[in-house]
C-alpha cells in the first residue's frame, strides 16, 4: 500500500487526502488548524505534530506540502528537515516561486533530503478527483513521487518537467 504525508489539511492538501485515501492509499496529515469538511472522515489519520507525521510514515518518506507559499514554506522545512532522513522526499505543491524552489532544494540535496517543486492546477475539484501536476526535481525524487501522483492526476495529467525549479515554473507559465 502507498503511503505518504500531507502538512496542510485545506481545501486542496485535504481533498488530495481524501482522494487518495478512495484509491486505497494510506494518508498522515497534520495540519494545526481545523481540516477541510470530510478529510478525517475520509481516512487520513490526523497526526498531532510533524514529529509525528514523520514518525507515522516509513522510510523513503514522502511528505507534500500544501501550505502558503513563501516564508511559511521556509518555516515550515525548518521545523521538518531535522525530523528527516537521507532519501525523504518532500514535495511543495503549492505556488511556489520557482527560484525558491532552486534554493530549497539545493539546502535541502547537502543534507540528503529531496525536494520535489510540484505545481498543482484544478483546484478544488481538481484535488478531489484528478489534478494536473507539472514536477520538477532530481529523478531519485521524482521516482518515488510518481506512483502516487500518477493516481491523483486527471487521464494525462501529470508531467516531469525537469530539474529542480521547473515544475514551478511552468505552473507560473500555465
Amino acid at each position: 500500500m502507498q503511503s505518504f504525508g500531507v502538512v496542510g489539511l485545506g481545501r486542496i492538501g485535504g481533498g488530495l487526502g481524501i482522494q487518495a485515501c478512495g484509491k486505497g492509499m494510506r494518508v498522515v496529515g497534520f495540519d494545526p488548524g481545523t481540516p477541510a469538511e470530510g478529510v478525517l472522515e475520509a481516512g487520513v489519520e490526523r497526526a498531532d505534530s510533524l514529529a509525528d507525521l514523520v514518525g507515522k510514515l516509513a522510510g523513503p518518506r514522502v511528505i507534500f506540502l500544501y501550505v502558503h507559499a513563501g516564508a511559511l514554506i521556509d518555516e515550515t522545512l525548518a521545523f521538518l528537515m531535522p525530523l528527516l532522513s537521507k532519501g525523504d522526499v518532500v514535495v511543495d505543491g503549492g505556488n511556489s516561486y520557482w527560484g525558491d524552489s532552486i534554493r530549497r532544494a539545493e539546502r535541502m540535496r547537502e543534507q540528503g533530503i529531496h525536494l520535489v517543486d510540484l505545481g498543482t492546477s484544478g483546484g478544488v475539484t481538481g484535488a478531489r478527483s484528478g489534478a494536473c501536476f507539472m514536477a520538477g526535481g532530481d529523478d531519485a525524487a521524482l521516482d518515488l513521487v510518481e506512483p502516487i501522483l500518477t493516481q491523483l492526476c486527471v487521464e494525462g495529467g501529470y508531467v516531469r518537467c525537469g530539474g529542480s525549479g521547473s515544475g514551478h515554473y511552468v505552473k507560473l507559465v500555465h
